[in-house]
């Protein structure tokens, strides 16, 4: 995918040096934003070091990069990951060993937050509260969650405005440089033409808030965008260091794979358990998501089968047969199995393709590995209690009906 991009940093209008740094890569389609944390000494020399130190990872890597790019040899998008998240976690180690080499460095640290594109895929790392969004159909995106003592408190439900958290507001629950290792948050999506990313330091995103963002990253070229952020900021006080990078993917020759993406993710839109989750979110699911194209015909799975799927229908139609009478039929946007999600159980009936169909499936194996990571796992398991409430509700009802009709 090709892109065009546009990056400034201002020391702000209060502090006396900027402790961010930033990285622009236009041969690896990289992009890094630090934050040296506040407060601490070496803030400035933690995100210098972290900049280099991923840059140079990851151009030691770019071979993986590169292949995945032109889906040469076996590289997967696990692969380019576990590239991406070893690189930051190793800056962490380098920051804290310079640290306690240098004198008068000690405790310094340093947020990140990463972009790579390579394929058709876009890559989001960030450790700390730098932050990550996806501008796309005109509507921006949070595709990061702060690493942060005040996003824990939100989180929990917790009053964030009183006085008893006034100290946590700069607190940080990640950063570089802390440990030897440092746990990352990866990301990864499909790319479609227009898609456009900022990233931003919390001088930025923290002075400004996502409504004024909303208002200004969608338009204009992104030079005009960046110099937006930052001056809007800077009429804001700026009272820390404000870094953005916007990122546009300007490759027209997509549309049918753009077509593809937003048709999976408005599909999974549809489905109880996953509507209300955060685009973030939605994109994770979507992530693990396969598209599969079956005959008219196709029995997807037979009554008394044991199951280990979810199924989408995407196009087409499809009968719902039990005991050999059809009982139902299904159009687009329906979905069914979803129980096999939970435990492998028999199928309480026949599903067959009235028609060439297209479904996405999404498998147990791949649902729990979601379950597994930190940020999706509480929101998809309220999600599956909505469904299975609704499940519940829909089950008495037929009950209710059919003990009526009895009497």
């Amino acid at each position: 995918m090709q892109v065009v991009h546009a990056a400034r940093s201002d020391v702000g209008l209060v502090r006396h040096n900027n402790e961010d740094s930033l990285l622009v890569d236009p041969a690896l389609q990289l992009f890094l934003v630090c934050d040296g944390v506040g407060g601490r000494e070496g803030g400035e020399e933690a995100s210098r070091i972290a900049t280099e130190a991923i840059g140079l990872a990851l151009t030691e890597s770019r071979k993986i990069i590169f292949d995945f790019a032109e889906n040469r040899g076996s590289i997967t998008r696990r692969d380019v990951g576990h590239v991406l998240e070893q690189a930051i976690s190793s800056a962490s180690g380098q920051i804290r060993q310079h640290a306690m080499r240098t004198e008068g460095l000690a405790g310094m640290a340093t947020t990140v937050v990463a972009l790579l594109v390579t394929g058709n895929h876009a890559f989001v790392a960030h450790v700390g509260d730098s932050r990550c969004y996806l501008a796309r159909n005109g509507v921006l995106h949070p595709l990061t969650e702060d690493h942060s003592m005040i996003n824990d408190l939100r989180r929990r439900g917790r009053d964030t405005q009183g006085a008893v958290t006034a100290a946590y507001h700069e607190a940080l629950t990640r950063a570089l440089g802390v440990l030897d290792t440092a746990r990352v948050d990866l990301l990864d999506l499909e790319l479609i033409p227009g898609d456009r990313f900022v990233l931003c330091s919390d001088g930025v995103h923290g002075v400004l808030g996502e409504d004024a963002m909303q208002q200004c990253v969608p338009r204009g070229d992104v030079r005009q965008v960046v110099e937006d952020l930052i001056e809007g900021t800077l009429q804001r006080g700026a009272p820390d260091n404000a870094t953005a990078i916007v990122v546009e993917v300007v490759d027209d020759a997509a549309a049918e794979r753009a077509t593809r993406v937003r048709r999976r993710l408005e599909a999974l839109q549809g489905v109880s358990m996953f509507r209300y989750l955060p685009y973030a979110d939605l994109i994770r699911v979507a992530g693990v998501a396969k598209e599969k194209q079956l005959p008219a015909g196709t029995e997807v799975f037979q009554e008394g089968a044991y199951g280990e799927s979810l199924y989408i229908i995407l196009d087409g139609v499809a009968a719902v047969v039990k005991a050999d009478v059809e009982i139902a039929t299904l159009q687009p946007g329906a979905h069914f199995g979803e129980m096999s999600l939970i435990e492998r159980v028999p199928r309480s009936a026949t599903i067959r393709a009235k028609s060439e169909m297209s479904v996405l499936m999404i498998e147990r194996d791949a649902f729990f590995g979601l379950l597994a990571e930190e940020q999706a796992a509480v929101k998809l398991l309220w999600g599956l209690v909505r469904m299975l409430n609704a499940r519940l509700r829909t089950t008495s009802d037929e009950l209710t009906l059919l003990k009526s009709n009895h009497h």
